[in-house]
């Protein structure tokens, strides 16, 4: 199904001193309104006659929001209303109340995959059967992941990893899957790719006779769409179907409460880029009966109408509880406000106890809450600083409180020893750290220091992530103000030198060998620190490429841009990603455009240049300017890429006729990998194809299915089968193309290659005119046109200019068939590419010994004589 259409169809109608609790023991009004929007949610699901999650059209009421200013204690609100819903939870002995905490502040927060896999993964929690969630899942992955183990990626975030094995994820999904496919459960668990592949086709199958989950609105959509983001981020309409089927509990019928909480919101509100945004978005409407709470620094504008242009779901209709007119029905949105002087007065009382009474005489508590406003960060760095103050044996008084919040921050760094001092100021870098990490950034410091400052209050703590640490943000942005009045504080300089160690540490954990999800959390920790310090460091140009050739080129570097300082290097690897983006989705010419001038002002030979200069080259190939690719392929011999620009230097070779050169090229060139193996077998068969040595072309093909086949490589396979039916269409017959070109198509089903289709339908219309049907021959010319036209496919047309000088020339047509020999020869020469057609076409029009002044020299492998003599022979058969 069509992304517009899928997705107009989703859119259509039917440990510190301070404990959580004492900070709000009297925010009772958000508390209530968490309370009521509980049981407001499932009071209205109850009594829907038609639920919300079939009816796509009923506007939402499932978003409760506490926003207001850094430091005002939303994240601790957040914390305190799961504890008391789970708690409550326990006293009542219930155990189907589950819930979800999602920072998305954190490194990876924002994939759509990580975020949809930790909902299955509470949700797991109420039963193991989520069938239409699990099956689409599996066939998504089969194809989006080709190699991928599904438990690799489950295991490679600790977040991911404590919420799956809870449950055994991986076993409920494989389960799922058994209950369809019993022979492709290997295939999920240890996602040997056939096996996968296998699965995918088998689900597909049952959908498409109507035998699996026929009741569920688009699963069929769902499933048959196109395995990218977009069509995963309406997964959670399916998990929202499986959870409505999932069993009551009690003699009351009782539905399952599921809440997720989405902490620090104002990282995906607050971009231009509102992408991100549209993806939770997205989760939150389709999943009607999950409560959404969310905090964060802004109000949300879903009940906008003005926000109909970036987010699907917006206006009132969609979020009638979201607009600012509505101050009364739960959920809504919420302004968390400044604690009252009372309030504040009774948290310091609380807070520091010595003997029984409050530690802070009633003269400081007044001078702190005049000072703070209320700001409960404020009143809990005050109360650090007393016990501070108190543990070194010294008597606090007035004066060593109030002030302006950097002031107070600047006092909670002065009571630190000198190397916790410095910790601190490392934490505040970036947005996580761990024992490790601020080891490599102190790397003088003692491990003692370090597990004394990892207890300090002021850090929160939570193993779920690599790095459990971490500092308030509204603490991190006033380090660096108050750190400017201390005799020992940091200059910019010196916080450059410690994110620079800091990056360094992060590419030499990552290691040559990391793990997409490793890969793709440090690099965006890594373009942060070079964003805002001016640091750089070469392992970000191959993690870029890494997950590039992985495939995840479309989330890289979201919502970044250029930093205060801004470097080269950092300004040409944000160029590069967005390069990679702009190719990948057709618009080529302005990728070159972008990428042409990206590299100027770094280092020339350097590993960003040459990531700016490979991509350039892509494109360009990709355009059919194969003479400029080329180019720039010989430019990064001996670099960096050096193996990629050496094949496709061969390539180049082939395409001009060069064929001794890339046959040469291709056996001296050592080995990278399967992958790679096959390719190298494949351009071979394409020489053999070119000079009609069509027996050695067929074995080299065989040779590269068979190597696919054994390593998983479905994509591979693909291309290989239909390089075999481009090569039975001259020799083998239509029976022989059929064969191929059926088992190709199977497979691209799965792993969809559009110019393999072009290649396809040009094998089939050559077959047709040399078994004689001149119509079915046309018909597939003219839709081998249609199809590179729509990919802009320029090499397509030279394809299909072969078939119809054949079809001219088996007519005896040969005035025709000059008129489009001449058309070839004009479109090769000017790319620089596939020009060794136009002296095979003239062994069909003028014969195989014709005068070769005026065509392009090719080198052919064992002479023109034998070669285009073959060629000639093979109309001459027909």
């Amino acid at each position: 199904m069509a992304r517009v259409n899928l997705r107009a169809a989703f859119m259509s109608g039917l440990s510190s001193t301070v404990t959580a609790q004492q900070v709000f023991t009297n925010r009772v009004d958000e508390v209530a309104a968490f309370a009521r929007s509980v049981d407001e949610l499932h009071r209205m699901l109850d009594e829907a006659e038609v639920t919300p999650v079939v009816d796509r059209g009923q506007g939402r009421r499932n978003v409760l929001t506490f926003y207001g200013v850094g430091g005002i204690g939303k994240t601790t609100l957040s914390h305190e209303l799961e504890r008391r819903l789970l708690a409550e939870a326990r006293e009542k002995e219930r155990d189907d109340v589950v819930t979800v905490r999602i920072d998305l502040s954190e490194e990876g927060a924002g994939d759509i995959e990580s975020l949809l896999l930790r909902l299955r993964a509470a949700l797991g929690q109420l039963g193991n059967r989520w069938p239409a969630f699990d099956l689409a899942l599996a066939s998504y992955w089969a194809r989006a992941h080709p190699g991928e183990a599904l438990q690799e990626f489950l295991d490679a975030s600790p977040a991911l990893r404590r919420a799956s094995r809870s449950i055994a994820l991986g076993d409920q999904i494989a389960e799922a899957v058994k209950q369809v496919d019993p022979g492709g459960l290997g295939g999920l668990t240890g996602l040997a790719h056939r096996a996968a592949l296998v699965t995918y086709r088998a689900v597909r199958d049952r959908v498409r006779e109507g035998r699996l989950l026929a009741d569920c609105d688009l699963f069929a959509e769902l499933v048959e769409a196109d395995a990218d983001y977009e069509t995963l981020s309406y997964f959670p309409y399916l998990l929202a179907w499986d959870l409505e089927r999932q069993p009551r509990g009690g003699r009351a019928g009782r539905r399952p409460r599921v809440c997720v909480f989405l902490d620090t919101f104002e990282v995906v509100n607050g971009q231009a880029d509102r992408a991100v945004e549209r993806l939770v978005q997205r989760c939150a409407y389709l999943m009607p009966n999950v409560l959404f709470v969310i905090t964060g620094r802004n109000r949300i504008d879903w009940a906008d109408s003005g926000a109909g242009g970036e987010l699907d779901f917006a206006g009132p209709e969609c979020w009638p509880h979201l607009h600012f007119s509505n101050d009364t029905a739960e959920p809504r949105q919420h302004l968390v406000g400044y604690l009252s002087d009372s309030d504040a007065d009774s948290y310091l009382r609380e807070a520091l106890v010595r003997d029984g009474e409050p530690a802070m005489s009633a003269e400081i508590r007044e001078r702190v809450i005049s000072g703070g406003q209320g700001l409960p960060l404020y009143l809990d760095l005050s109360v650090s600083h007393c016990a501070a103050l108190l543990a070194r044996g010294g008597q606090p008084s007035v004066a060593d409180f109030g002030g302006s919040f950097t002031a107070v921050a600047t006092r909670s760094i002065r009571d630190l020893p000198r190397e916790e001092r410095d910790l601190v100021r490392t934490a505040a870098l970036t947005d996580r750290v761990g024992a490790e990490l601020l080891r490599a950034g102190q790397p003088g410091v003692s491990d003692g220091s370090v597990a004394r400052f990892l207890r300090r209050p002021f850090l929160t703590h939570d193993d779920a992530y690599a790095f459990p640490y971490a500092l308030h943000v509204a603490l991190r942005q006033a380090i660096g103000e108050a750190d400017r009045t201390l005799p020992d504080g940091w200059s910019d300089r010196d916080r450059s030198e410690v994110a620079a160690r800091l990056l360094s540490w992060l590419g030499e954990r990552l290691g040559p060998s990391g793990g997409r999800v490793a890969t793709a959390q440090a690099l965006e920790t890594g373009l942060k620190l070079s964003a805002e310090h001016g640091v750089f460091d070469d392992w970000m140009a191959l993690a870029t490429q890494r997950l590039v050739e992985a495939g995840q080129w479309s989330e890289l570097g979201a919502g970044l841009t250029g930093g205060p300082v801004g470097l080269p290097e950092y300004r040409a690897i944000r160029a590069a990603i967005r390069g990679v983006q702009l190719r990948r989705t057709g618009r080529v010419e302005e990728a070159i455009e972008l990428l042409g001038g990206a590299a100027g002002d770094v280092r020339h030979g350097g590993r960003t240049a040459q990531l700016v200069r490979i991509h350039l080259a892509h494109a360009l190939r990709n355009h059919g300017d194969y003479t400029q690719a080329a180019e720039i392929y010989r430019g990064l011999v001996g670099g960096e890429f050096d193996a990629a620009a050496r094949y496709w230097l061969s390539d180049f070779d082939y395409l001009n006729g060069r064929f001794a050169t890339a046959l040469t090229s291709l056996h001296e060139q050592p080995v990278r990998g399967p992958e790679d193996e096959g390719e190298r077998l494949r351009l071979t068969g394409h020489i053999w194809r070119v000079n009609a040595r069509f027996e050695e072309a067929t074995s080299v093909y065989h040779e590269a299915i068979d190597l696919a086949r054994r390593e998983g490589l479905a994509a591979a396979e693909a291309k290989a089968l239909a390089n075999l039916a481009q090569t039975a269409c001259w020799s083998g017959g239509t029976a022989a193309v059929a064969d191929a070109a059926g088992r190709a198509r199977e497979l691209l089903d799965l792993v969809p290659n559009p110019v393999e289709l072009v290649k396809l339908r040009s094998a089939e219309a050559v077959a047709h005119a040399m078994a004689g049907d001149a119509g079915a021959a046309r018909s597939a010319v003219g839709d081998t046109r249609h199809l590179a036209d729509g990919i802009a496919y320029r090499g397509g047309h030279n394809l299909a200019d072969v078939a119809e000088i054949l079809l001219g020339v088996l007519a005896g047509d040969h005035e025709s068939a000059r008129r489009t020999r001449s058309e070839l020869d004009a479109r090769t020469r000017t790319s620089g590419g596939n020009t060794y057609w136009v002296p095979i076409a003239t062994s069909w029009i003028d014969g195989s010994l014709a005068a070769a002044e005026h065509l392009p020299a090719v080198g052919w492998v064992d002479g023109p004589a034998a070669s285009l003599g073959r060629w000639a022979a093979v109309v001459a058969r027909r």
